[in-house]
Protein backbone atom coordinates (compact mmCIF):
# COMPACT_ATOMS: atom_id res chain seq x y z
CA UNK A 1 0.00 0.00 0.00
CA UNK A 2 1.45 3.78 -1.12
CA UNK A 3 0.14 6.28 0.90
CA UNK A 4 -0.12 9.77 -1.06
CA UNK A 5 -0.01 13.01 1.06
CA UNK A 6 -0.77 16.47 0.25
CA UNK A 7 1.00 19.50 1.13
CA UNK A 8 -1.37 20.00 4.51
CA UNK A 9 -2.14 23.77 4.51
CA UNK A 10 -5.46 23.25 4.94
CA UNK A 11 -6.51 20.37 7.00
CA UNK A 12 -9.82 19.53 8.08
CA UNK A 13 -8.90 16.01 9.06
CA UNK A 14 -5.75 14.36 10.57
CA UNK A 15 -3.84 12.99 7.81
CA UNK A 16 -0.78 11.39 9.32
CA UNK A 17 -3.58 9.85 12.38
CA UNK A 18 -5.59 7.95 9.16
CA UNK A 19 -2.31 7.05 7.51
CA UNK A 20 -1.23 5.97 10.51
CA UNK A 21 -4.32 3.61 11.22
CA UNK A 22 -4.71 2.29 7.49
CA UNK A 23 -0.97 1.31 7.91
CA UNK A 24 -1.12 -1.03 10.93
CA UNK A 25 -4.05 -3.03 9.87
CA UNK A 26 -2.47 -6.27 8.26
CA UNK A 27 -5.19 -7.09 5.31
CA UNK A 28 -4.08 -3.77 3.37
CA UNK A 29 0.13 -4.25 4.47
CA UNK A 30 0.45 -6.56 1.03
CA UNK A 31 -2.08 -5.28 -1.42
CA UNK A 32 -1.12 -2.89 -4.19
CA UNK A 33 -3.27 -0.19 -3.82
CA UNK A 34 -2.56 3.61 -3.29
CA UNK A 35 -4.51 5.91 -0.82
CA UNK A 36 -4.05 9.59 -1.76
CA UNK A 37 -4.78 11.69 1.24
CA UNK A 38 -5.87 15.55 1.16
CA UNK A 39 -6.65 17.05 3.80
CA UNK A 40 -9.06 19.18 2.78
CA UNK A 41 -12.01 19.00 -0.47
CA UNK A 42 -9.19 20.50 -2.72
CA UNK A 43 -7.61 17.42 -3.45
CA UNK A 44 -4.14 18.01 -3.96
CA UNK A 45 -2.51 14.58 -3.36
CA UNK A 46 -4.83 13.57 -6.09
CA UNK A 47 -3.91 16.33 -8.68
CA UNK A 48 -8.02 17.51 -7.55
CA UNK A 49 -9.16 14.74 -8.52
CA UNK A 50 -12.79 13.53 -6.49
CA UNK A 51 -12.07 10.04 -7.78
CA UNK A 52 -9.79 8.20 -9.46
CA UNK A 53 -9.87 6.84 -12.84
CA UNK A 54 -6.79 4.54 -11.91
CA UNK A 55 -7.64 0.80 -10.70
CA UNK A 56 -6.38 0.31 -7.09
CA UNK A 57 -6.44 3.93 -6.04
CA UNK A 58 -8.97 5.78 -3.76
CA UNK A 59 -9.27 9.29 -2.49
CA UNK A 60 -9.61 11.37 0.42
CA UNK A 61 -10.22 14.78 -0.11
CA UNK A 62 -10.91 15.93 3.47
CA UNK A 63 -13.89 14.29 4.62
CA UNK A 64 -14.89 13.05 1.46
CA UNK A 65 -13.81 9.17 -0.15
CA UNK A 66 -14.25 9.19 -3.61
CA UNK A 67 -16.53 12.00 -3.53
CA UNK A 68 -18.91 10.89 -0.92
CA UNK A 69 -19.05 12.69 2.23
CA UNK A 70 -18.28 10.90 5.51
CA UNK A 71 -17.37 11.51 9.00
CA UNK A 72 -13.95 12.17 9.55
CA UNK A 73 -14.51 8.93 11.94
CA UNK A 74 -15.62 7.01 9.52
CA UNK A 75 -13.08 7.09 6.91
CA UNK A 76 -10.45 4.29 7.85
CA UNK A 77 -13.45 1.84 7.30
CA UNK A 78 -14.67 3.30 4.68
CA UNK A 79 -10.94 2.88 2.85
CA UNK A 80 -10.29 -0.83 4.38
CA UNK A 81 -13.81 -1.92 2.88
CA UNK A 82 -13.32 -0.44 -0.57
CA UNK A 83 -9.73 -1.96 -1.12
CA UNK A 84 -10.07 -5.24 0.22
CA UNK A 85 -13.76 -5.58 -1.60
CA UNK A 86 -13.30 -8.23 -4.54
CA UNK A 87 -13.15 -5.94 -7.77
CA UNK A 88 -15.95 -6.86 -10.66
Amino acid sequence: MRIVFCGGCNPVIDRVALADELARDPALTGLDVEVDISGCSRSCAAVQELVSTRPGVVVVAGRHLDGTLLEPAQLAAAIRQKLSSPKE
